[in-house]
């Protein structure tokens, strides 16, 4: 061993040892390097230096699928740059989706940039599904829209329309919700100007949505509206009816109020007659205590003797004897007509 060691030159072991440091460090720095990834890029044609691959791994971003993005790009001829596709996975996009979504907008004749479909991207966070979206319409049903035709009558519908959407509104648009209220708006408003509500039942689409624009409808939308058809036409309330109903009851409460008023006006006449009764009842009493008062006065004064007071309280227990007796026999002759009819 000493001898092979001695038959080696200063220089040869200094080369051996800086080969030999060369290639622990490589190794050691392609421990760090996701490697595969490394070598799937440079066999595909698309070279990504490894110290890109390791700072990227660093910063925690998605090697894979940024590489695979920049690949996908690159073999469908996408003018984009390693270091478009890492600023959109920094911004918390997917570069694969976004590819993806483009190859599939490229396929259906639907103009999308890399700038469009990134900000798209970071807004859903689906850019794919939005494009599928842009190609196949959807069915979009709304149901109890109400309004009153001119004859009071109340009129509640449902309504079905097909939509796609535009990309290109799709960041400044309104969503689905907006464009439900808005379509429900333009029929309540051809509901109102419906004279009849007869004539929504006989012909529904062409009695609400003749006159149906759908630019001006879907024109601060994110979607375009397709075709829109009335699915059902049901009738609530019947202002009409509930007026009269109304008008019965209004016209009762007044004539229970006239009843009233007439009774509480007998009542206060019927107090009013009392009241007169008693106050003759009174002037009797008094004038009957007045009397015994003015025989003493006549005594005193001899316009009237004893004797002409006893004749006259004679007279009177005889009249009072008198109007016993016809009492009496009134009576005895009405309970003998009562035994005749038995």
């Amino acid at each position: 061993m000493n001898s092979l060691l001695l038959d080696f030159g200063t220089t040869e072991i200094v080369l051996v040892a800086v080969f030999g440091a060369l290639l622990l460090g490589i190794i050691i720095y392609y421990c760090f390097v996701p490697f595969n990834i490394f070598l799937n890029a440079l066999f595909s044609g698309c070279y990504i230096p490894s110290f890109k691959l390791l700072n990227l791994k660093n910063r925690k971003l998605d090697v894979k699928n940024i590489s695979t993005a920049y690949i996908l790009a690159k073999k469908s001829n996408k003018k984009l740059t390693l270091n478009q596709i890492e600023t959109l996975s920094s911004a918390g996009g997917s570069a694969l989706n976004v590819i993806n979504a483009m190859n599939l907008a490229e396929k259906s004749n639907i103009k999308l940039d890399f700038s469009l479909a990134s900000a798209i991207e970071i807004s859903s966070k689906d850019v794919f599904k939005q494009v599928q979206n842009a190609i196949t319409s959807q069915i979009v049903e709304v149901n109890n829209i109400k309004g009153f035709a001119k004859d009071n009558q109340e009129v509640i519908v449902g309504c079905k329309f097909s939509v796609k959407l535009n990309l290109n509104k799709y960041l400044s648009g309104l969503g689905i919700d907006d464009l439900k209220n808005n379509v429900s708006a333009w029929i309540m408003e051809n509901i109102s100007k419906t004279g009849n509500h007869k004539d929504i039942l006989a012909e529904p689409n062409k009695a609400l949505l003749s006159n149906f624009d759908f630019r001006v409808v879907a024109q601060k939308s994110m979607y375009e509206l397709i075709d829109i058809n009335i699915l059902s036409v049901d009738l609530g309330r019947d202002l009409n009816a509930e007026n009269d109903i109304k008008s019965a009851e209004k016209e009762k409460i007044y004539a229970q109020i006239e009843a009233e008023r007439r009774k509480n006006a007998e009542e206060i006449k019927e107090i009013q007659m009392r009241s007169k009764t008693e106050e003759m009842k009174s002037n009797v009493l008094k004038a009957e205590a007045e009397v015994p008062q003015a025989i003493s006065q006549a005594i005193k004064e001899g316009r009237f003797s004893v004797m002409d007071y006893y004749k006259l309280m004679n007279l009177q227990a005889d009249t009072a004897l008198r109007k016993a007796i016809i009492s009496d026999n009134k009576k005895s002759n009405d309970d003998d007509d009562e035994g005749d009819l038995f």
